[in-house]
This record gives C-alpha cells, sequence and structure tokens, in this order.
C-alpha cells in the first residue's frame, strides 16, 4: 500500500469509528468534531453553518411479514420522513406503480398495503436492484402512515405472485416517525486562496450519513477526498481560489446543501462546482456534469489523467445530471456543476458499508483527478437555471 492509500485508509477508519453519521445524531457531532480539528491543523479557518431540520428518527422496529400465497420476511428499512403505526398491521397488496426517487433519478416501484374495507395502512417500496435500501420519501408522499423500503428481489416477487392472480398479503411494523427534538448539524467550509486571483471553485462532499451505516462508501470516501485536498493545498496552494465543502443533510433531500444555496450572497463567485459522492471499489466510474460544454471538459480531464496514471476505466456520463446529490442544490440555481463517482450501489445505504482499500485506492486516485480538474478545466459559461424541462 502506498503511503497516501494508507493515509486515506486510516483516515477512513478514523471517520467511521464515530459511528453512523445520521444528520442530528451524537456521533454525526463527533465526527463533526473530528474533521474540524483535522482542517484546524491543516492551518485553514473553519466556518460552520448550522443546518437545523425538523426531527426525525428511525425508530428501533421495521419488519415486513409475508403471510400470504407463501410465509416470509422481507428485510426492509423505514424511508426517511415515513410514520410509523401503533402496532402490527396486517393487508392486502397491490401494485401502484413506477416511483421516482430524487426527482426521476432512479425508478422504484411501490406498493399499497390496504385493510379489508380498501383502506390504506402503510406502503413498500422496491429497489430499482440491490438489497433493500433506505431513500428519503419523495414530496407529498402520506408521512403519516409507515413506509419501507425492500430489496429488487423481493419486489419482483410480489408483482409475480399479483400478476399470478394470487392474493398477497403482509403483516408490517415500523415504529418511525417525526419527533420534537429538532435535527441540528453543521455545514462545515473552508476557504483555501489560490496561486492567481479569479472565480472560487467548490469542490465538496457530504459527510453524513443514513441511520443504518457508518457510510465508509457513502460518502466517508468523498469526505476523506476532501481532507486530503485541504492538506495537499495547504502545502502548496490550488492555482485558483477553491472552497470545500462539507455538507450535512444530504441524504434529507439535499437540505445541507440547500440551505447552503438558499443563504448564500456569493453565488455569482462560484466558478463552478465539483461534488465527490461515493468513492467506492471498482473501475466504473460516472462523471455528470452540466451546462454540456463544460461535461465535455470534465469528461475529457479525467480521461486524460486516467490515461496518464495509466489507469483503466469505465467512464459514463449522463446528461442532464442526475438529482440525487449536493451539485443539483448548485445547477438548480444556475452554477456550472459537476459529480463524480465510483458507483458502489451494492454497499449503498448498507450496514456492510465498511472501510477497505478498494475505497482508499479510488479515494487517491479521485484526488489527483480533481487537483488535474482545477488545474485545466476553463471556466464555463454561466446559462439560465434549468425549467421544467
Amino acid at each position: 500500500m502506498t503511503e497516501a492509500r494508507g493515509r486515506a485508509y486510516g483516515d477512513l477508519l478514523a471517520l467511521v469509528a464515530h459511528g453512523t453519521r445520521f444528520h442530528g445524531s451524537a456521533t454525526m457531532a463527533a465526527a463533526s468534531a473530528w474533521l474540524e480539528a483535522q482542517l484546524v491543523d491543516c492551518g485553514f479557518a473553519v466556518t460552520r453553518q448550522r443546518v437545523e431540520l425538523p426531527g426525525w428518527s428511525p425508530g428501533h422496529v421495521h419488519r415486513v411479514a409475508v403471510r400470504t400465497p407463501h410465509e416470509r420476511e422481507l428485510p426492509s428499512w423505514p424511508m426517511l420522513f415515513s410514520g410509523g403505526a401503533p402496532g402490527p398491521v396486517t393487508g392486502r397488496v397491490e401494485a401502484v406503480g413506477p416511483e421516482g426517487i430524487w426527482g426521476d433519478s432512479i425508478l422504484w416501484q411501490r406498493f399499497l398495503v390496504t385493510d379489508g374495507a380498501g383502506a390504506p395502512l402503510a406502503y413498500l417500496h422496491a429497489r430499482d436492484r440491490g438489497p433493500a435500501a433506505p431513500q428519503p420519501l419523495p414530496a407529498g408522499s402520506d408521512s403519516s402512515l409507515p413506509h419501507l423500503a425492500i430489496g429488487h428481489l423481493d419486489g419482483l416477487q410480489l408483482a409475480e405472485w399479483l400478476a399470478d392472480g394470487k392474493a398477497v398479503t403482509v403483516e408490517v411494523e415500523s415504529d418511525a416517525g417525526p419527533v420534537a427534538q429538532p435535527a441540528v448539524s453543521d455545514n462545515l467550509v473552508v476557504d483555501i486562496p489560490g496561486a492567481t486571483p479569479g472565480r472560487t471553485v467548490v469542490v465538496c462532499a457530504h459527510y453524513d450519513t443514513f441511520f443504518n451505516t457508518v457510510g465508509a462508501y457513502d460518502n466517508g470516501s468523498g469526505t476523506i477526498a476532501l481532507l486530503q485536498l485541504a492538506r495537499r493545498w495547504a502545502a502548496s496552494p490550488p492555482p485558483v481560489p477553491v472552497r470545500l465543502v462539507f455538507f450535512t443533510a444530504e441524504e434529507w433531500h439535499l437540505l445541507g446543501s440547500r440551505h447552503y444555496v438558499r443563504v448564500a450572497e456569493d453565488l455569482d463567485g462560484i466558478a463552478y462546482v465539483l461534488n465527490l459522492d461515493g468513492l467506492g471499489r471498482g473501475s466504473f466510474l460516472e462523471a455528470f456534469a452540466s451546462p454540456e460544454p463544460f461535461e465535455t471538459d470534465i469528461r475529457r480531464a479525467i480521461l486524460a489523467w486516467a490515461q496518464e496514471s495509466g489507469r483503466e476505466l469505465r467512464l459514463v456520463s449522463r446528461f442532464p445530471p442526475t438529482k440525487g446529490t449536493d451539485d443539483a442544490s448548485f445547477w438548480a440555481a444556475g452554477v456550472p456543476s459537476a459529480f463524480v463517482t465510483f458507483n458502489d450501489l451494492h454497499r449503498l445505504h448498507q450496514p456492510d458499508d465498511e472501510p477497505n482499500e478498494e475505497i482508499a485506492a479510488n479515494l487517491v486516485w479521485t484526488v489527483e483527478a480533481v487537483e488535474r480538474i482545477v488545474g485545466v478545466v476553463p471556466e464555463p459559461a454561466r446559462v439560465p437555471a434549468p425549467g421544467l424541462l
């Protein structure tokens, strides 16, 4: 293991040692204090931006048990903002149809559980692929009822039984729901002067996690990449001014970055945003950006670095970008934005999303890619903020 990779792996271990980093939790506060101390050790001042949101708890009970046509327990997690039930409820399942998660970035399948009179009791949300993983409920969901995420294969099984005309009944239990205490955590902001003046490049990552994971991939990896960049730029300044932003509440419908954009007084001073979210295992890299000429520049810079570093890479660029991570908050305000991820979907929002050396290797490679991008990608032209289309 190289020295840089070893340092990244050690930092990742230290970060996840605090536990889950769910927005508003004590373990999130401890991780935030650790991050601030590391940045201060680099010689940087850290600005804290308080993000206060209505409190919500996942509770301790989340269960989906099929009763007919065949008894089985389905692994499940409560969806963020879901309501609960006073006890187990049993009802009949009906297929509802596709459901957009993070806008229409991904499509899941939704099922309704009703009582004997057809009244709604709960909703089941089947993932598009992979095991059950919690996500925030789409806006407009009935948060008075339990909403439980199930895995892709379990959703296919429910749909197949229903298509065959079989009666499907399930027992659902969940004690998730709102709590009186607000959920409070901070965005952490560090400004780094550049070798030459100009508009600021914002490099960001979210450091919060879901309630069920220490989130080494999502997004301890991006968090430690920012920390590594801070150390490198403390020793040798970037060519242009850079602002590092560690966002909280990304998992809460991007409410940390949305708050940042809403109160910002200097959006016109941002050249562009580069968001690092999920530097997992493997060689499948997604790099989304907008506007389109900026996407081309980002893609070419990454491919050039891959060739120079001898890296075999499968690069996919989607246009327009997805809406599921913090760059979307800026792009909605008309700020050119990019998103880079080594996608590792089977670890997404899972208890086994733990540190490993492959994450550390991709993390270090991405740090150097970011340095390349900041050094060679020209400031993109502004275009109007995106509308409905």
